[in-house]
């Protein structure tokens, strides 16, 4: 019991690690064998790892929920093997923005309303909403109503747990004029105190990413209700761990086990797959059976409605989409989700020794690979959740991450494959592979969002590019675009 109500020791981490470790190599090894011996057998798209243990889902005190009914504490529920202080304190999708917090007009950005560069603190040019500074003339956004309206979007933590100056949100001291401490109350557009002790604060929720199909709709509800400490707890309802009960959410007893810890069946712990990632990102379709059907420039997912990109390796002609010429288009919408590919594999952690690479800037010019990895127990207690990412004219997050994801040419041997292009080298000096690979989407884009013109219920004039007609009916007709080609140093 004593391993339910505390989190283990530093020397118990090592153990555990080092054991899981040991499983994880013997369990490769065996698969292995049985791949020689049988074939590869056919690998489910969503299937959780049979190597997790059976965990106790510990509360913010440290106490088992099955005992006290609370919320679970992700991070005192999976602190107990991974250093989860760690892994939120080196997460830019948890910092969102609060760690390059600056005084108004000085952000990376330029613009003279922003106060960080991130998705907390910067203008939201679809919404049109933004997060005020403190001693704004007109206030929009506070803290609580960012969380409200914006946190669906994010992983929790950071903000949502600590103020602008580094204090839980919990201790803050109350201030009438407080942007941290006041909500704006929809009948009188004045500030309302705001309660965080009655509505709890928000951490980084694992079960997002690790849970094969979070209720990001049940996590809507509570966010909105300003039931922020349930958030996380009411992404597992409908997996029969919890449901809702009135009001409030019920634990299920038969989830547990003697020990007190969740069945793994229940959880089903998993790593993130495109799906998890679409949550925010974009429109995942997997099943190539079941027609892809969108209308196009509709707010889906954010990459999709800003960009049209889709990932699914369904052919584009076999979609349910009023595609223009569809019965040419024989190719996937993601040529990389047709061989199977998952997000993770080109945004991997930036420390996963599987992946690791040392940056340019250095490694010794005579050093082609390094082998030396950090060991796979070392790594699963401190995943750094800091994502290899790429060069982005619209990205300001995290800039000193830009171009740590690997690029084409990691992959794919260009000089064998464009042996037939003159001037090889000239031409991969001035345009990346991206400007022949990717010509076109062919689904469409958010063009226009004119708030200067309302239309019936309070929404701005929209247009959208690659598509012609009513964009909110099935049958507008699908165009698809061609991006302009940036100059970047």
């Amino acid at each position: 019991m004593a391993f339910i109500t505390s989190r283990l020791s530093r020397a118990g981490k090592s153990l555990l690690m080092s054991g899981f470790s040991i499983l994880l190599i013997s369990g490769a090894v065996f698969l292995t064998q049985s791949f020689a011996a049988a074939g590869a057998p056919e690998i489910p798209s969503q299937q959780s790892s049979p190597l997790h243990p059976a965990v106790p889902f510990l509360d913010l005190d440290g106490l088992n929920v099955r005992e006290s009914g609370n919320p679970v504490s992700t991070m005192n529920t999976c602190g107990s093997c991974h250093d989860t202080d760690f892994i939120a304190e080196h997460s830019y999708h948890v910092s969102a923005g609060l760690d390059d917090l600056s005084s108004p007009g000085q952000s990376s950005t330029g613009r003279a309303w922003d106060i960080s560069s991130g998705y907390f603190g910067s203008w939201n040019s679809i919404d049109y909403r933004y997060l005020s500074p403190q001693g704004d003339t007109r206030i929009d956004l506070t803290t609580p109503d960012w969380i409200r309206l914006y946190g669906l979007r994010h992983v929790g933590g950071g903000p949502a747990r600590i103020s602008q100056d580094g204090t839980p949100l919990e201790d803050l001291t109350y201030s009438t004029q407080s942007l941290e401490t006041n909500s704006i109350d929809p009948e009188t557009g004045q500030l309302k105190r705001w309660d965080w002790s009655r509505s709890g604060t928000i951490e980084m929720n694992c079960f997002l990413c690790h849970t094969a199909a979070p209720n990001t709709e049940s996590r809507a509800e509570a966010l909105q209700a300003g039931k922020f400490g349930w958030a996380n707890t009411a992404t597992l309802v409908g997996s029969n761990l919890l449901e809702r009960d009135g009001e409030g959410y019920q634990w299920n007893p038969e989830a547990f086990n003697d020990q007190g810890e969740v069945l793994p069946e229940f959880l089903g712990i998993q790593d993130p797959s495109n799906h998890n990632c679409g949550l925010c990102h974009g429109l995942v379709h997997d099943d190539v059976e079941e027609p892809l059907i969108s209308l196009g420039c509709a707010p889906e997912r954010w990459s999709t409605v800003t960009t049209g990109q889709i990932i699914s390796p369904q052919k584009m002609a076999d979609s349910g989409m009023n595609l223009e010429e569809k019965a040419s288009l024989d190719r996937s919408w993601d040529v990389h989700a047709e061989r199977l590919l998952n997000c993770v594999d080109c945004h991997y952690s930036t420390n996963n020794p599987q992946y690791y690479q040392e940056s340019k800037n250095t490694r010794p010019d005579h050093l082609i690979f390094d082998p030396r990895r950090i060991e796979i127990g070392a790594y699963l207690e401190k995943p750094l959740h800091h994502f290899a990412t790429g060069n982005s004219a619209q990205g300001s997050l995290a800039p000193e991450l830009q171009d740590t994801m690997r690029t084409c040419d990691s992959c794919h041997e260009v000089s064998a494959s464009h042996d037939w292009l003159p001037y090889l080298e000239s031409h991969l000096e001035a345009l990346n592979c991206e400007s022949c690979h990717i010509p076109k989407l062919y689904s469409s884009a958010n063009m226009v969002n004119d708030w200067t013109v309302l239309l019936p219920g309070d929404l701005p004039r929209r247009e959208c590019r690659g598509a012609e007609g009513d964009i909110s009916a099935m049958g507008s007709l699908l165009t698809g675009y061609e991006p302009g080609l940036i100059p970047s140093p």
